[in-house]
């Protein structure tokens, strides 16, 4: 794990334009704004659009976004909008490796964004996304102004932040039952529940954790600088077209979305969007991962929110469900959980058996208990099942990385390769950490790795890992390859790819990590095949090591506990 190194919706936008275009106008003006250009609206229904945050449309939003952090930033503590109450949200609530990670990712960017809609005076506001895929590098807005959180406007030190939010959280309300009744379904029971019992254990993990506290004081907010915004190359492997891609072919939800779990506060595993791309740009945003001199930056962990470009990032995250929606119900095939098909609105005691036995009808209920709406009361949607849509918050997005995978008009989806589904792996070493290197064979037919290369059938490893509490380093997979792993970095063709945890809580248990194998069997070929039987071998091994930055590594060892290939 990282540690710190130093001490309202308007119902008719043609009215609203009418009645406010003139003032706005005005508004932009005295503020050195100008009006965002309009961007053309998707599907009926949809009343604003989240453009990419470096066109046209996006740098001039960026202003308006500025804007409302800047007022976010001047509310007293005791207002839970206050830009730091807000973040803390995050801290307490959200989850991570399980199949409600998009969800409350939903809900959560779609108030904030209307609160930012609100603050900033500007009734067309929609949040950016930072499309990293076509831009892999921190967008250079993101480092003007209060979008950069090492600037002034934000608390610099740990002290500060103890002085000025402690006894506004303390007094928040999360830690008393309502009405004085205890129940798990509160805020103060899913505390509870992961041993958040009072303020002081909030503050602590914020401020005093030895082993990693979530507050980075300034100069040390963002772990990337404006001087070298690039993301390295492991990173740029992990938001590649071909990563992409193969998240975009899963054929189900949990599949896309990582898998289920018990509750939201238990994680499961990774899907690929959530091991890859959303766990590296958090890293690389926010800690040495980019930047070997420093271990520093919000992103990093889980108050990752106090940096404004979190949003953005998510933003994108939340554009890429979409995308795999469409593509989902061009090819008539599902886009929630098993059982949808059986949701009724009828009260819990009058749902039958069939309904409730199904995934849709778990997933849906999960309370979601954190939100606050535009003027800081909490929502009145709580549950996953609020935010299956985007119509939830009335938005669509510019185009971006990954429309090439919707279909033009309604088909049929390909054909399934026949054979096997899974192919599972026996492990030949467990140990990974201080030099171990664990090792796994798995038999996968010639064929399939052929049709793989040639006719875009899915192939990807599904890797478990179990991780002790303290076990949070990233780690680097390699495919097939020499027996010296000196020589392998992220630019290697027996690179597969790196498992970097987001966070340095409730990872510790078994953790399967979704990375595809794609273009990486054409580039690796049969070179370094375990055995006879012309097994595909697989090793992970800490990254610092792989990269010779010996000593780096924090955590401790890491066991190897299963690894299979999926076809789809």
């Amino acid at each position: 794990m990282i540690k710190n190194p130093f001490p309202a919706f308007n119902p008719s936008r043609r009215t609203t334009l009418k009645l406010t275009g003139a003032a706005l106008a005005a508004g932009a003006v005295s503020l050195g704004l100008a009006a965002a250009p309009a961007l053309p609206l998707g599907p009926p229904g949809r009343t604003y659009r989240r453009p990419n945050a470096s066109g046209p449309a996006g740098k001039q939003m960026l202003k308006f976004y500025a804007k409302a952090v800047r007022a976010m930033l001047a509310l007293p503590p005791e207002d839970p909008r206050n830009w730091y109450r807000h973040a803390i949200i995050h801290t307490l609530d959200c989850p991570h490796g399980n199949w409600w990670f998009l969800p409350w990712h939903r809900g959560y960017l779609g108030w904030f964004e209307q609160i930012c809609r609100e603050l900033s005076g500007f009734p067309q506001f929609a949040l950016p996304y930072w499309d990293w895929t076509a831009e892999q590098k921190v967008p250079d807005g993101m480092f003007d102004d209060v979008l950069n959180p090492n600037h002034s406007a934000y608390i610099a030190t740990a002290g500060d932040f103890d002085n000025r939010l402690r006894a506004a959280v303390a007094n928040a309300g999360y830690w008393t039952s309502p009405n004085g009744v205890f129940s798990r379904n509160s805020q103060f029971g899913q505390l509870l529940g992961r041993g958040v019992r009072f303020e002081q254990d909030l503050m602590f993990d914020i401020l005093t954790d030895p082993s990693g506290r979530l507050f980075y004081e300034q100069p040390g907010a963002r772990g990337i600088r404006r001087e070298r915004p690039e993301f390295n190359a492991a990173t740029v492997e992990s938001v590649s077209s071909a990563t992409i891609r193969a998240a975009l072919a899963a054929p189900d939800y949990p599949t896309f979305a990582s898998p289920k779990s018990s509750n939201h506060a238990t994680s499961a595993g990774f899907g690929i969007l959530e091991a890859k791309p959303h766990n590296s740009v958090h890293r690389c945003v926010g800690s040495r991962d980019c930047n070997f001199v420093e271990a520093q930056g919000f992103m990093t962990d889980m108050l990752s929110p106090v940096d404004p470009i979190f949003f953005l990032h998510h933003a994108n995250m939340d554009r890429l469900w979409d995308v795999w929606e469409r593509k989902q119900k061009r090819l008539g095939l599902p886009t929630l959980p098993a059982g949808v098909e059986l949701r009724t609105d009828l009260p819990d005691d009058q749902k039958s058996a069939q309904e409730k036995a199904t995934d849709y009808y778990r997933w849906a209920r999960e309370p979601l208990l954190f939100f606050v709406d535009r003027q800081g009361a909490p929502v009145k949607a709580t549950t996953a099942g609020a935010y299956a849509s985007m119509a939830a918050f009335r938005y669509d997005y510019e185009p971006g990385s990954g429309e090439e995978v919707v279909p033009r008009t309604d088909t049929r989806p390909r054909a399934r390769p026949a054979g096997p589904r899974v192919f599972t792996g026996r492990v030949l070493e467990r140990e990974t950490g201080g030099g171990k290197v664990a090792s796994a064979a798995v038999p996968v037919p010639a064929a399939t790795i052929e049709a793989a290369v040639s006719s875009g059938v899915t192939l990807v490893a599904n890797i478990t890992l179990n991780f002790t509490d303290m076990a949070h380093d990233p780690f680097v997979v390699v495919l097939n390859g020499p027996d010296d792993l000196s020589t392998v970095d992220a630019k290697s063709p027996f690179y597969l790819g790196t498992i970097v945890m987001f966070g340095h809580h409730r990872h510790g248990g078994a953790l399967t990590f979704a990375l595809p194998l794609g273009e990486k069997l054409g580039a690796s070929g049969a070179s370094g095949r375990s055995d006879a039987d012309g097994s595909i071998r697989v090793r992970v091994v800490p990254m610092h090591t792989a990269m010779g930055h010996h000593g780096m590594g924090e955590g401790g060892a890491v066991e190897l506990v299963a690894v299979n290939i999926e076809v789809y």
